[in-house]
């Protein structure tokens, strides 16, 4: 796999670059570029397999890098000093993204899943809905698309698609408007992070609802919600008066 690390940091392009040689020698660098305007040149002639891009760069962002790269035949892992912006766009497009200082495993957790999507060719469709949110953030506005790994490969969904999800141990089930349901590979914990600025709702520990959904508030000894595709949700305890406040009730 071709890389190139784009990072203004000398040293922290540096590090990488040795972390890689010394861990992952199926990795191949071809080129570290400190500088955006030379990342942009490199990615477009070298056509590299993987690029690793920092978020922040002088004068530009790792987002306006790929905002002047067409076309994008290339997976990507972000890199960042610390989790700021663009984090939660990132997630929404299932595209990783590296603390710095980087840790190994995480290093090499993230190159295993990105040989995973590349078998799927899923590297385009990825970063369009990262860019579309992106310009989404831009306007303070909710992210319209997100990519869920499931066992088939990533699906690429409309968030309010998205009427609830269920946990199912380490598993989330996502169930839509549609009807259809799909189960995909994170926690119902992780999905919630995610979910964060959306109108969802933690409304129980194996419970996820989008609020749009939600047809009728039962109260009783254990209170409920009725969904709009029918389904009956415990609403705990704890989260009772945060769901009424939501729904303004």
């Amino acid at each position: 796999m071709r890389v190139i690390i784009v990072d203004d940091e000398i040293t922290s392009s540096q590090v990488l670059d040795k972390l890689i040689q010394h861990y992952l020698p199926m990795l191949q660098v071809i080129a570290i570029c400190n500088k955006p305007a030379d990342a942009i040149e490199k990615i477009s002639e070298l056509n590299p397999d993987l690029v690793f891009m920092d978020i922040e760069l002088p004068g530009m962002t790792g987002f306006d890098i790929l905002e002047k790269i067409n076309p994008i035949h290339f997976n990507i892992i972000f890199t960042t000093a610390h989790s700021q912006y663009g984090i939660k766009a990132i997630q929404f497009s299932a595209i990783d993204y590296l603390l710095k200082p980087i840790n190994i495993d995480e290093l090499k957790q993230a190159v295993a899943r990105v040989s995973n999507y590349m078998s799927q060719n899923h590297s385009l469709e990825r970063i369009k809905i990262l860019l579309e949110n992106i310009q989404l953030l831009h306007s303070n506005n909710p992210f319209n698309r997100i990519a869920l790994p499931t066992n088939e490969g990533l699906k690429f969904v409309y968030t309010n698609d998205i009427v609830r999800c269920m946990s199912s141990n380490n598993y989330t089930y996502i169930f839509f408007k549609n009807g259809e349901k799909i189960l995909i590979s994170k926690t119902l914990k992780e999905v919630e992070n995610i979910f964060s600025t959306h109108s969802f709702c933690r409304v129980h520990n194996s419970h996820l609802v989008n609020t749009q959904y939600i047809k009728k508030f039962i109260k009783s000894d254990i209170n409920t919600i009725i969904m709009t595709d029918g389904a009956e949700v415990e609403v705990s305890r704890r989260k009772k008066d945060e769901l009424l406040k939501i729904l303004n009730l």
